[in-house]
């Protein structure tokens, strides 16, 4: 049985923390040790800007001794993430400059739907009941330093998603001035996080209904081991890891957490109570998972493989389709449109090299490929770019949404020269770009009336020809006409020329 040993380590807001774990595809995710050494990084952006060389210094210490375990353990793989309350500082280069050439470790800054990302994911392998608990309206508060992220699934899927910036460091240390001059300090907490959960209720919880919620994020983990010694030690009490209605009062919240380490509890725990109360749920769950839990299961899915039971690309692409009805996007279009997109992309894979995940950029460019015309029907094209650019979608990467946009921007219009956004992107990008937006175009040039007419298509590639056979009875000779202009793009890109014939089987109708 191979196994192999991983280290997920997690610079963030209030600690540095390292967690081995054994990989294997029998067992799975094993956790061997958990080390932390805790700092103030989030307080100390907040109210300088930046990290001090001092506080570089304990990091590249820490990172140091964390090195020497890794050794110990001969541990095979690691990797080192930061997240949210290090972009925020200024000298974000200059520290993760420093760390490479003090420890010799690589930093990766994760985007906001990147970190949030490897928590669900996190969540899904070690809450046994993840998928019966999405199928029946259930709202995840992920908490960290910075932000709150609040995302609903419903029916098993991911519905919405949204960023409110009411993260438990960032409420302290903007209220800390007040705190001498407020009559009650944590009803001011309640006062200023009221304002924005309101408007989320108004957007989103009134269509529906939350039966469960889930809290996860940077400071739950250790609010949920505190409660759950706060009941070993009196051997009774509300907390283990739940807080139901009648713990939630704020006068029992403060005298349990009255005593906890962390000043920052009683923030994180306001946002839960304040949403049990926007939500009417009887109990949230509290879980310990952490941003290493989340490493360590995109790790094994990459090592042995590991299969997790909820579908997240699914999720990925359910909350695209949410982002697209908001604009009033037809549907049917970009149904069509996707199907046509993907089987060009799955049948000419020799000419592009490509793999799942730019097959899967291909589905979300196509599905908000036309959400601009909401706004501006002559600059659709350029409204779309600027919603994708504006909108976050939980699973890709702040690049890969500039991918996604950049591929929606050109698709009426010839793409421009590598030396025009070499600042945005590498070489390899833009050329993934570049081919992706070729089958986009293609693929859209296809339903260019919106009205359906080819449904599926025959590709062959014979004598450096590529023959689309479209099987169809209706008339296409609109699609034919602009074929031709698209084709030019296509054989720029691939060297080789796509036509598109028709074959009259009747197995379609030209009529919606």
């Amino acid at each position: 049985m191979a196994i192999s040993t991983y280290a997920a380590i997690d610079i963030g807001s209030g600690e540095l923390s390292m967690k081995l774990y054994e990989v294997s595809k029998q067992r799975g995710i094993c956790e061997l040790t958990h080390v932390r050494h805790k700092f103030s990084l989030g307080a100390e952006i907040y109210a300088k800007g930046f990290i001090s060389y001092q506080t570089i210094g304990e990091i590249c210490n820490t990172l140091n001794d964390f090195k020497r375990i890794i050794n110990e353990y001969q541990t095979a793989s690691w990797q080192i993430y930061a997240t949210s309350i290090l972009r925020e500082a200024r000298n974000l280069l200059v520290i993760i400059d420093q760390i490479k050439v003090q420890t010799g470790f690589n930093v990766r800054v994760l985007s906001n739907s990147e970190s949030r990302f490897l928590y669900y994911k996190a969540l899904a392998l070690k809450k046994g009941n993840f998928e019966s608990l999405i199928e029946d309206g259930t709202l995840i508060v992920d908490i960290d330093a910075g932000s709150v992220q609040l995302s609903i699934f419903d029916q098993g899927k991911l519905c919405v998603t949204q960023n409110l910036l009411l993260g438990s460091t960032r409420i302290r240390e903007l209220l800390q001035a007040m705190q001498d001059e407020a009559y009650d300090f944590h009803a001011l907490i309640d006062e200023y996080i009221e304002k924005d959960l309101l408007t989320f209720k108004k957007l989103y919880l009134d269509s529906t209904k939350i039966r469960h919620v889930i809290a996860i994020g940077e400071m739950i983990p250790d609010i949920y081991y505190y409660m759950k010694s706060n009941r070993q030690k009196n051997g009774k009490g509300d907390f283990d890891g739940i807080l139901t209605r009648k713990a939630m009062s704020k006068n029992k919240l403060l005298k349990v957490f009255a005593g906890a380490s962390t000043r920052l509890a009683i923030p994180t725990i306001l946002i839960c109570r304040k949403i049990s109360q926007l939500t009417d749920c009887d109990e949230i769950l509290l879980s310990a998972v952490d941003l290493c839990d989340g490493m360590a299961v995109e790790y094994a899915e990459k090592k042995v493989k590991l299969r997790l039971a909820h579908n997240f690309t699914e999720d990925i692409l359910s909350t695209s389709e949410n982002i697209a009805r908001k604009y009033m996007v037809d549907m049917k279009h970009v149904e069509n449109v996707q199907t046509l997109a993907l089987q060009i992309f799955d049948r000419i894979r020799k000419l592009h090299g490509l793999g799942k995940r730019e097959r899967l950029l291909l589905q979300i460019a196509v599905i908000l490929h036309s959400c601009g015309a909401y706004i501006n029907e002559i600059q659709s094209r350029e409204c779309s770019y600027r919603i994708i650019m504006s909108t976050e979608i939980i699973g890709i990467s702040h690049k890969e949404r500039t991918i996604v946009a950049n591929m929606v921007r050109y698709n009426s219009s010839s793409f421009p020269s590598y030396e025009e956004l070499d600042e945005d992107f590498t070489k390899e990008e833009y050329i993934t770009i570049v081919k992706l937006n070729a089958i986009l175009k293609t693929a859209n040039v296809l339903d260019k009336s919106n009205r359906q007419k080819i449904k599926n298509v025959g590709v062959t590639l014979e004598d450096g020809i590529l023959t689309i056979t479209a099987d169809t009875m209706a008339d296409i000779t609109l699609e034919k006409g602009l074929f031709h202009q698209k084709a030019d793009v296509f054989q720029e890109v691939f060297g080789i020329r796509p036509t598109l014939k028709q074959r009259r089987s009747g197995g379609s109708s030209g009529r919606r």
